[in-house]
């Protein structure tokens, strides 16, 4: 008797065998910066073909760990992560995924090789990038607002060996997202340093060396407008820790190698960053790097199973036909294809958009409204995708020694990271109100079309159908269409941008495939068609229960 076993995936460098993404840096970058950076792309490409795939299986399966005494009775509050964790976190510090846009040796291409490289790093990872996101936000906002701290701590956060990481310590039982309701209290010590009381109900990074966090200063009157940011390192010089306790980690859906902890401050010395005010305004430089990232984490994931889901569609055999050759699945697989398409044009966009306005080279605002839309649209995207891919492998797609569920259990923090869709609808909105960004937004769309010339004559009308849409729900801005007209923003940009891929492809590489994504994503709406009930009604089905129950 013959036992059958079925071949297993086979990972390949990425940066060579992913279509999408090195077309979409070779079309980006000048041939001379791609070709400079086309060396490290390789490096982090084979890295994750074996090394990081297997410190990610490993760090996820020896979990972090609270140690709250030690033997004799001694409060401790151990965090214990796997060394393969360590290392994943390292090799993001190696490979420059934090100095690189501070170095600059791409000038302002740099965010866009630093896109590549994390697409790269994280598709198979376990989420290793958040403390390095961290940190480069950290080290914007520091260089914006503080020079004596960044003096002091970004040669630790750039440092690309034995490198310090930094968490963000903003959500507290109280708020969540409204950070408003903030209750920890920040008292003066009168050397300049300040005792910070209270607790933070999640703090990612939680093994980093430094945080940046947000406190009310003693008798400010409550709201987000009094709040101040506050960085302080979690350790004394003596190695104990800086008046915090550890309540606990938490148990979550995924990053599970993550060390994510709930933590009172209990007169946690601290320096206030820039002085104490506009401590909301401060954080939001971190968060459009934050977004920035989020963005991309979700788009690597699925390019990673894309890779998988594409090699095995040539190793499994059903109903006598390979995968690849049954059109019913490569129609499948296409459609999964054009979203990632959509995805890496709008992220890589951004990351060009923000290091422009880094570099001083961009003054229109459209990176402050990428961010939240790359970021906003990017997750969605990828959770659908994801969740299709582990569909593409059967049975096996749902076992977690494949790696396939670490994946999908993965991409779904991005949603909530750095804001819900909700909450970057919100920001969209705010983005909006009181300025011309709107007008700049779909300006740049026409801007784009009308450069595309006669080769845009197919989706043209599509397009511009919705750029009149959106002008429309803009000048309404109710509150009701925030997630429609965010959502539609987002999916027009990619429109104009798979459009602009499709012809670079074309006329440089004689390929027509950029032309069929383009197709498939336009066949769904790029605005959202509005929901014609009332605001009573839509309240009965959302929250409405038995009659007279």
């Amino acid at each position: 008797m013959c036992e059958f076993i079925q071949p297993s995936p086979v990972f390949s460098n990425r940066f060579h065998s992913d279509r999408t993404l090195r077309y979409t840096l070779e079309r980006l970058l000048p041939p001379d910066i791609f070709a400079m950076a086309s060396p490290d792309l390789t490096r982090m490409g084979e890295r994750a073909v074996d090394e990081i795939p297997r410190l990610a299986e490993a760090a996820e399966r020896n979990e972090p760990r609270h140690v709250p005494y030690d033997a004799w009775g001694h409060r401790v509050d151990r965090i214990e992560v796997d060394g393969a964790w360590n290392r994943l976190v390292a090799i993001g510090q190696e490979e420059g995924l934090v100095a690189l846009p501070y170095e600059v040796p791409y000038a302002q291409f740099s965010r866009v090789v630093q896109a590549g490289l994390v697409n790269l790093y994280e598709g198979a990872g376990a989420v290793a990038a958040c403390p390095l996101v961290m940190s480069d936000g950290a080290v914007r906002l520091l260089s914006l607002h503080d020079a004596d701290l960044a003096a002091r701590y970004l040669p630790h956060l750039l440092a690309r060996d034995q490198g310090w990481t930094c968490g963000q310590w903003m959500t507290e039982k109280e708020g969540g997202s409204d950070i408003g309701q903030a209750s920890t209290i920040a008292r003066p010590l009168g050397d300049g340093t300040w005792a910070l009381s209270g607790t933070k109900w999640f703090t990612s990074a939680a093994t980093s060396q430094v945080a940046l966090a947000l406190a009310r200063p003693e008798g400010e009157a409550p709201g987000s407008k009094t709040l101040a940011l506050f960085l302080l390192e979690l350790r004394q010089p003596d190695g104990q820790w800086n008046h915090i306790h550890v309540r606990r980690l938490k148990d979550k859906l995924g990053t599970r190698a993550l060390a994510t902890a709930e933590v009172d401050l209990q007169g946690t010395i601290a320096r206030p960053v820039g002085g104490l005010d506009r401590g909301v305004g401060k954080i939001a430089d971190l968060l459009n790097v934050a977004r920035l990232w989020a963005s991309w984490g979700g788009p690597a994931g699925v390019g990673h199973l894309l890779m998988m889901a594409r090699d095995y569609a040539g190793k499994r055999r059903v109903f006598g036909q390979w995968l690849r050759d049954q059109p019913l699945h490569r129609q499948w697989l296409a459609r999964i294809g054009a979203e990632y398409e959509a995805m890496l044009a709008l992220n890589f966009e951004t990351a060009l958009a923000l290091g422009r306005h880094e570099q001083g080279q961009d003054a229109s605002g459209l990176a402050r409204l990428l961010a939240p839309l790359s970021k906003l649209a990017c997750a969605r995207q990828s959770i659908w995708a994801a969740s299709e891919l582990v569909e593409s492998f059967g049975g096996a797609g749902y076992l977690e020694d494949t790696g396939i569920a670490r994946v999908l259990r993965n991409v779904h923090v991005h949603c909530i990271w750095e804001g819900t869709t909700s909450v970057l609808a919100h920001d969209v909105l705010r983005a909006l109100h009181g300025t011309d960004l709107g007008a700049v937004f779909l300006a740049d769309i026409e801007r784009r079309l009308v450069s595309a010339g006669a080769a845009a004559a197919p989706v043209v009308g599509p397009i511009r159908q919705a750029c009149q849409a959106l002008r429309q729900l803009a000048g309404a801005a109710e509150e009701r269409d925030g997630r429609r007209l965010a959502w539609g923003m987002a999916r027009t940009c990619q429109a104009v941008l798979l459009l602009e891929a499709a012809i670079w492809r074309q006329v440089r590489k004689s390929d027509a495939s950029g032309w069929t994504a383009l197709q498939l994503f336009i066949q769904q709406p790029l605005v959202p068609p509005a929901l014609l009930v009332s605001d009573a009604e839509l309240g009965d089905l959302a929250f409405g229960t038995v009659a007279g129950g």
